[in-house]
């Protein structure tokens, strides 16, 4: 089967140019003049359109329970709604628990997954345990490709927590087969110290006072020196903070170091915690001041950021509305699946030409680089799979909607002029003319063996 996506600007690569995308089957078998190519093909125009790589939103938490609270995204669900935003890749999360074996837990989450998706996937892993099997699963993993695993310098009371020194020798054993090490970075003894100075805090806009900014600054600065002495590839994720990026950014020229940001930690404060429902905003790390949040998207205008991610953890509107006496029995985390592209564009919505490099370097082409899936994913090129995302820009604004699960709205009065108009996964089509294009079997793919 031949589709030929015609017309429209190709952005891929760090280049923009106009053309066609000529799809056979499931790969991408030729980019610009394709006229001569075309015998027997089926046309989508593009004529006026964006033609970028399908997007990777490589930071989810779908069909998962996080804290006793029960995520509201099925993998049907979230990734139902994150392909009708243009995103055709996800990466979700795989923790392992306490006296579970790693290829148990891999199966566990794998199964959830698995004929379920409507977008491809991969996994991060968390190993919790490292006892000698899990050593060995963990290599033997990284043989069949799996290249990103995850770890937390906090959450200690949950088991999670690994010390600098900890990380140092994972680091250096898992490195050797290629691993990259994504880190949510805030300092455990940073927020000791914070509980212990505010004592009871009932207010939902204490939550950032009990995680301080100093705590992820101290992190990213721990994190860039272990990532300086071992040489490992290290990503800090959902960074909240001016400070920690820059940190960062100095750590560079010293250390394999990328990180990511999250779109609410660029466009909203810690003034949606002052509202009445505020606690329906609550995430970890926490929503910042106003002036650092505008400092950060100077930043992300600026190039700070490798990729953006969602950090998407949805739940029910029941389970959020749990924090409306006390903050802490809220479970943390905000729904943004839907919302990521807009978003991203809306950094640069005045100069749409850079907006659409930009979404095609930081949400397909780095992406695809830190998962290590850059020979299948990520850029428009032939022998890649034809995972194909046409954008136009509309006169009319349209909501921006961050989830389709019954969770609270994220971004309630936000609006974009970016529609999606075409979306394909490996040549087949998933939206046609800005519609679920009637592809209802789910055959999202698992990128990675187990």
């Amino acid at each position: 089967m031949k589709i030929l996506v015609r017309g429209g600007t190709i952005y891929s690569r760090g280049r923009a140019a106009p053309g066609d995308v000529l799809i056979e089957d499931d790969k991408i078998v030729a980019l610009g003049d394709c006229r001569g190519l075309t015998g027997g093909a089926s046309v989508v125009e593009a004529d006026g359109c964006h033609v970028l790589p399908g997007l990777i939103d490589l930071h989810v938490h779908i069909d998962d329970t996080i804290t006793g609270f029960r995520l509201a995204d099925t993998w049907e669900s979230g990734s139902r709604a994150a392909a009708a935003a243009g995103i055709t890749t996800l990466g979700g999360f795989i923790t392992q628990r306490p006296e579970e074996p790693l290829a148990a837990a891999i199966e566990r989450a794998a199964s959830r997954a698995a004929g379920s998706s409507f977008c491809d996937y991969l996994w991060h892993l968390t190993p919790t345990r490292f006892a000698k099997d899990d050593w060995a699963d963990s290599l033997r993993l990284q043989e069949s490709g799996w290249r990103t695993f995850k770890f937390y310098t906090t959450y200690r009371e949950s088991g999670l927590y690994t010390s600098y020194e900890r990380l140092a020798e994972i680091a250096e054993r898992l490195s050797s087969g290629g691993a990259h090490l994504l880190v949510h970075a805030e300092d455990e003894d940073v927020l000791a110290r914070a509980r212990t100075s505010i004592g009871e805090a009932l207010r939902t806009e204490d939550h950032g006072r009990l995680r301080p900014s100093e705590a992820e600054l101290r992190a990213a600065e721990r994190v860039a020196e272990v990532a300086a002495a071992t040489g490992a590839w290290f990503h800090v994720v959902h960074v909240s903070t001016p400070e920690a990026a820059e940190a960062i950014g100095r750590a560079r020229g010293r250390a394999r170091l990328t990180c990511e940001t999250a779109p609410h930690y660029l466009f909203l404060d810690n003034s949606w915690l002052k509202r009445a429902d505020g606690h329906r905003w609550l995430c970890t790390p926490p929503l910042r001041d106003a002036a650092s949040v505008r400092r950060l998207r100077e930043m992300a205008r600026a190039g700070a950021f490798d990729t953006y991610a969602t950090d998407h953890c949805a739940f029910t509107i029941e389970d959020k509305d749990r924090g409306r006496e006390d903050f802490r029995s809220a479970p943390m985390g905000l729904a943004g699946i839907g919302a990521l592209p807009r978003l991203v564009f809306a950094l640069d919505r005045e100069r749409p030409e850079r907006a659409f490099a930009e979404m095609s370097l930081r949400l397909a082409e780095n992406p695809a680089r830190l998962a290590g899936i850059e020979g299948r994913k990520g850029a428009l090129a032939p022998s890649l799979d034809a995972d194909v995302a046409v954008f136009e820009l509309s006169d009319r604004e349209e909501p921006v909607t961050s989830a389709s699960a019954g969770s609270p709205e994220t971004y309630p009065g936000f609006s974009s002029p970016l529609r999606l108009r075409h979306l394909f996964l490996r040549g087949r089509q998933l939206i046609a003319d800005g519609a679920w294009s009637g592809a209802d079997a789910a055959q999202g793919r698992c990128l990675w063996t187990s």
